[in-house]
């Protein structure tokens, strides 16, 4: 059955061509190119979704073709399997420099070489899909911040006349949060997307205790409100290099669901202790606790208990937290029992 998928075949040996064809006209639509040459005027038009790429050909190689390629922000999302004679270690990391994602030797095995092409397909559309997500969610930011800000001010301005009745008072406070919530899951998306990117890192020496205890200090509104207490134990200092503006976001983000989700008049208990060369800050919490089939499942983007009636939304916090943790080869671990609480536990190294 053949499929929407389009590859390219690129060998200056027309006898390599056919076999290619015969084995791959019947699952996908194909077109061939009998030169480097051949191939660079084809792909534009011809848009393969992958190219099978002969190396030695005359005129351009296969290596200044796949360079050609990479370097083309339009044409880079095509996957290259490089299909030559040459074997050595060095020949194939030649490739993969360029920007190849996989290397067959002749004589190859065709079953073998399908299941190739399968695989970086499906890879090429997970990709596409996951980009097409983030592109989603970043208009979605850019075009919802600017009216979401005239309602978050018009409604925090109206809050501060007194001469509203009570019910419309309430209604416009209801505005005014679910608006504030709002923007809140925008920016966390929006961090999220900066975080995929690979951002850079900027290193500072800093004290992991006294961010902490910052972080405390500003959610001390949020816990008065449910009468949460904190418990903040330490018995050393932690001073080391790390990029604290994301850390803090991701200590931030724990605590606040450690806040969230604990009972009310409840205690979160926060300790700092050093293990070997990591510095480990513990986040527990006196709340519902998280059923086992979830423990796996909190760290995943977008993920919710009830998505249906969810209403507190750690779905995005703790999976930022867990990127921001591995970008500085971290982690964040989590243990619960059902109606007694979660205990959270994030590790990172101490530079």
């Amino acid at each position: 059955m053949q499929t929407n998928y389009r590859v390219l075949i690129v060998d200056d040996i027309p006898h390599n061509v056919e076999i290619l064809e015969t084995s791959l006209e019947d699952k996908y639509i194909l077109a061939t190119a009998g030169s480097g040459e051949e191939a660079l005027e084809i792909i534009p038009t011809f848009r393969p979704d992958l190219i099978l790429l002969d190396i030695m050909m005359p005129g351009i190689d296969g290596y200044e073709v796949c360079r050609k390629i990479k370097a083309n922000e339009h044409l880079s999302y095509i996957k290259i399997i490089l299909v030559t004679g040459k074997a050595l270690v060095d020949e194939r990391l030649k490739g993969y420099e360029v920007g190849a994602d996989d290397y067959v030797t002749k004589p190859f095995v065709i079953r073998e070489l399908e299941a190739k092409i399968k695989v970086f397909l499906n890879l090429k559309r997970s990709q596409e899909i996951d980009q097409l997500k983030t592109d989603l969610l970043v208009l979605f930011a850019h075009e919802t911040r600017t009216p979401l800000n005239g309602i978050i001010g018009g409604s925090d301005l109206l809050l501060l006349d007194d001469s509203l009745d009570e019910s419309i008072h309430q209604t416009v406070q209801l505005i005014s949060e679910s608006g504030h919530r709002l923007l809140d899951f925008i920016d966390k998306t929006m961090f999220l997307c900066e975080l995929k990117s690979i951002p850079r890192l900027k290193m500072i020496k800093q004290s992991y205790e006294q961010m902490v205890k910052n972080v405390i200090a500003s959610l001390s509104k949020v816990a008065k409100e449910k009468e949460v207490t904190f418990d903040f134990k330490y018995d050393d200092e932690f001073d080391f290099e790390a990029e604290w503006i994301m850390m803090e976001k991701a200590v931030r983000y724990v605590i606040d669901n450690a806040v969230k989700f604990s009972k009310d008049k409840g205690k979160v208990e926060i300790t700092l202790a050093k293990e070997e060369n990591n510095a480990v800050l513990t986040i527990a919490d006196d709340g519902e606790g998280i059923p086992p089939e979830w423990i796996d499942k909190i760290f995943n983007e977008f993920s919710v208990k009830d998505i249906v009636h969810h209403q507190k939304g750690q779905g995005l916090s703790l999976a930022t937290t867990k990127h921001i943790l591995e970008i500085h080869g971290g982690d964040i671990t989590v243990s619960s029992t059902v109606d007694e609480g979660a205990t959270f536990n994030i590790s990172i190294p101490m530079r």
